[in-house]
């Protein structure tokens, strides 16, 4: 993975987060320049009435008024005749929507607004009323000053066009800011969601026989791992390819000498002179048959442990039995090569994994011990405990592996210079790959003589009264 790194979710968040500043900050801008504008104009409709008022009772003193002819304060004919919202210079024309009346204990009208009708506005009792008067709802205010009632009234559809006016400023806005922080979450998803398309076109127009690594110009970091993932991963199958390249490579090598030296002695047995000749020729051959069948045994069998042919058969093995049953089954080929064989065993240990696995692994063990010890020897067998761990050791006479080849035996056809085995270099490659997928360790090291070698096999004991669940 190359390219510069970035955060998607910290860009995305910043990105909305600045759009919805931009959106809804116009939206409460212009709610607040509409709700302003309504308010401008109900107020300045009360203030000049009031203005009016105020001169009307004040400097005049309602001298004027009579009980037939009340005071009329009249408006500007140019409000009256006005067909714009507009504030005036000698106005503001929702003053005909408010009115005011001025009423005695008595009864009698002393003073109107010239947009107040000829009837009382509300009832004369204090407080807040509402009325309707030739279709039209009035909401009054009554105000009882010593001997005179004032009435104190606007038309309810100021209130209703000013509840219309500010609700549809709201909620035009949201619509539209919707839309637009809609659009605006689209984008910002799309232009950062770019890296994810990348990745899916490299992906897509990738050859299948193509196991380079990924490489995006820009990667998210919450895509990073994923990247990274699919990156090991490639190098995992190219690793295995190798693998397998290798390994084919090298059976094929392999196979190839018994093969050759069994066509050899078929041929010798066929030009031979004598019976004894066709014989000597046919043992060797017998020979070679089984070596190859030997080495097309444990190359099958190395093939199917690495895919973990049977990892599902797992469960609670004792590794006492197996020792017990693959020492018995070994016996008489060792007895044949002049060797013996003694197991050493403290307690019974319980394992988690395939029993025929962990056969073939102490059945390995002791072939290549026996393969590489010395003639007329002992092969010791070892099982003891060491608190969590089951430790299975294997030990022979014989010359040491030395150091710098330690690492190098448990390669497939690795053969240790020199060694007058006639293995084939797979026995310990097995022994690995089913120590691994048992989650065991191995360790070779000299017997404390300096003669012969230990492999000493560690695996995670099983303990059934803690549980019954494999080891991880």
């Amino acid at each position: 993975m190359s390219g510069r790194l970035y955060s998607l979710r910290r860009r995305m968040v910043g990105t909305t987060i600045a759009c919805m500043l931009l959106i809804f900050g116009g939206i409460g801008l212009g709610a607040h320049l509409v709700a302003r504008h309504e308010s401008e104009e109900l107020f300045s409709a009360r203030l000049a009435t009031s203005a009016r008022v105020l001169e009307a009772l004040v400097a005049r003193q309602l001298g004027t008024a009579t009980l037939t002819r009340p005071l009329v304060i009249a408006l500007p004919k140019e409000l009256e005749t006005s067909t714009s919202d507009a504030p005036q210079t000698v106005g503001h024309p929702y003053e005909t929507k408010v009115a005011f009346q001025v009423w005695g204990d008595a009864g009698q009208l002393l003073a109107k607004s010239a947009s107040a009708p000829g009837p009382a506005l509300g009832k004369l009792a204090p407080g807040f009323s509402q009325n309707t008067i030739s279709g039209t709802v009035w909401q009054v205010f009554a105000l009882h000053s010593g001997t005179v009632w004032v009435l104190m009234a606007e038309k309810d559809e100021v209130r209703q066009e000013m509840a219309h006016d500010i609700g549809l400023s709201i909620l035009t806005p949201l619509a539209i800011g919707g839309l637009l922080m809609l659009g605006a979450v689209n984008f910002v998803l799309s232009r950062n969601m770019g890296a994810l398309g990348e990745l899916a076109r490299r992906i897509a127009t990738r050859q299948p026989e193509s196991l380079a690594l990924i490489e995006l110009p820009e990667t998210p970091l919450e895509l990073a791992p994923i990247v990274t993932e699919l990156n090991q991963l490639l190098v995992r199958i190219q690793s295995a390819f190798e693998r397998e390249q290798h390994f084919i490579n090298a059976a094929a090598h392999e196979i190839r000498t018994p093969i050759a030296g069994l066509q050899l002695h078929l041929e010798n047995a066929l030009r031979a002179g004598s019976e004894a000749e066709r014989n000597k020729s046919l043992d060797s051959a017998m020979v070679a048959v089984r070596r190859t069948s030997k080495l097309a045994d444990q190359m099958l069998a190395l093939g199917r442990i690495s895919a973990g042919g049977n990892a599902g058969s797992a469960e609670a093995s004792s590794l006492l039995e197996i020792c017990c049953e693959v020492i018995g089954a070994f016996e008489p080929l060792l007895t044949r090569r002049g060797q013996s064989i003694g197991l050493e065993a403290q307690e019974d240990c319980l394992v988690w994994g395939e029993c025929e696995q962990l056969g073939r692994l102490l059945q390995n063990l002791i072939d290549n011990a026996s393969l590489h010890g010395a003639p007329g020897t002992d092969i010791q067998v070892t099982l003891t405990r060491r608190g969590e761990r089951a430790l299975l050791s294997v030990s022979n006479d014989g010359p040491a592996i030395p150091d710098e080849l330690l690492e190098r035996i448990f390669t497939p056809y690795y053969r240790v210079p020199g060694s007058e085995s006639s293995g084939h270099g797979l026995g310990l490659a097995i022994v690995k790959e089913i120590a691994g997928q048992h989650h065991a360790t191995i360790a070779i090291h000299r017997k404390a003589d300096g003669q012969g070698t230990v492999v000493e096999v560690s695996l995670p004991a099983f303990e059934p009264t803690i549980g019954c669940h494999a080891p991880t």
